[in-house]
């Protein structure tokens, strides 16, 4: 692999998107406690939540990720980065505008879109730009590629959704709704996350890397189904060919990640692979759960298969790779200059090991109890949960506060 450190932005150009992440994860786990424990999934206060979970936590995890580790696996520099001077002041303006729009007014709802619509665009554009400069094409990269025709789909979607609220368009925002969900969830950060864990896995937890077809396999199929999906807004059933095309995706994946398990040469039960473990136990559960949703049509299903997607399985991998991207960017910016000029810390050094397995513990229980509390319908054993993930993500604030904050 060939790779020049002046492929990805400095690690100072990217703290504002790593230090957002954490506080919106905290900003969504408190948000909780404000929301109605009956309310249905489509209340707008619920998905006011899943926007700042999103568009806060998740997507600001994502830009910050993919702004280093994107390049290098393409293998080629960025093709402008003063864009990130720009991505995260609309975005967060965008939310804060999406966030009164849901809670209080609704008219507020296309002005937000439309601010984070030209964060997501400029991303994506930069991003696509830099792809078409990249020496390697494999199904990795293709997947990066077809995720963010994606994400510019589910956010264009998402606008005119905002727009039909307002009546400036005559379209129903309930034939959007899984168009716009969808594209955003399973066919940008869903693809994404398959993409790189492919080879996050084998750098991180000591396995062997699958081949390129292998993982063409699984890429294909869901590109397919989400492609399907979009065409169901023109005829409903397609909607469930493309459940059941993605449904296959997900197994071919699923057995890769075993593939990738059995053939770790060390195994280490880091805190990067007990996040894996979480994550991607969720992730089982939560399939499980939508397709007894699809048999059933019970919306209990839905719903806890939805929690455990977004904080189960995206939540503690974000968390994970965190742990592992954060430090080594430190070191290497700051640390590895001077390691003939003086003593530098150890990579696994800047990183408080026994802080971060507290945050692990009560962000896991917190998990464990809220989902429970979901399947029974108990309220108060909820937000023991909530408050549990709240203290394990105000834990996560501050480890990767801290780790930024290293200097010589």
């Amino acid at each position: 692999m060939n790779v020049s450190p002046d492929f990805s932005p400095s690690i100072r150009l990217m703290k504002p998107y790593f230090l957002l992440s954490g506080i919106a994860y905290v900003a969504s786990m408190l948000l909780l406690f404000f929301i109605d424990f009956s309310s249905d999934i489509l209340d707008f206060s619920v998905v006011g939540w899943v926007h700042l979970y999103m568009l806060g936590f998740v997507m600001m995890a994502i830009f910050s990720a993919m702004a280093q580790l994107g390049p290098v696996v393409v293998e080629t520099k960025h093709h402008n980065t003063d864009v990130f001077y720009y991505v995260w002041p609309f975005l967060v303006v965008g939310l804060l505008f999406m966030l009164y729009g849901f809670f209080f007014d609704i008219t507020a709802l296309p002005y937000g879109g439309f601010l984070v619509l030209i964060a997501m665009s400029s991303y994506a554009i930069e991003f696509l730009l830099t792809l078409k400069n990249m020496r390697r094409k494999t199904a990795i990269t293709k997947a990066m590629k077809m995720s963010n025709f994606f994400l510019l789909f589910g956010i264009v979607s998402g606008i005119a959704m905002a727009l039909s609220f307002n009546n400036k368009l005559s379209l129903n925002a309930q034939d959007i709704l899984p168009l716009h969900s969808f594209t955003l969830v399973v066919g940008f950060v869903v693809l994404l996350i398959m993409g790189i864990s492919i080879i996050l896995i084998p750098m991180f937890g000591n396995a062997k890397r699958i081949s390129d077809n292998v993982f063409s396999q699984s890429f294909f199929i869901l590109s397919s189904a989400v492609g399907v999906l979009i065409l169901s807004y023109f005829y409903t059933p397609f909607a469930y060919i493309a459940y059941c095309i993605a449904t296959v995706a997900i197994v071919l994946y699923l057995r890769q990640l075993y593939m990738m398990y059995r053939s770790r040469k060390k195994v280490v039960h880091d805190i990067w692979a007990k996040s894996y473990y979480v994550g991607f136990i969720s992730f089982f559960i939560a399939f499980i759960l939508f397709i007894l949703f699809l048999l059933s049509a019970k919306t209990l299903f839905l719903k806890v298969s939805l929690w455990l997607l977004l904080v189960g399985f995206i939540g503690f991998l974000i968390m994970g790779n965190f742990y592992k991207i954060i430090p080594f960017l430190i070191w290497f910016e700051i640390y590895s200059p001077l390691i003939e000029e003086m003593a530098v810390p150890m990579l696994h050094e800047l990183l408080p090991k026994r802080l971060a397995m507290f945050q692990w513990y009560y962000s896991s229980l917190g998990l464990l109890l809220s989902t429970y509390a979901l399947l029974n319908d108990n309220e108060m054993l909820f937000y023991g949960g909530v408050t549990l993930l709240s203290v394990g993500g105000t834990l996560f604030l501050i480890i990767i506060n801290n780790i930024l904050k290293r200097k010589l």
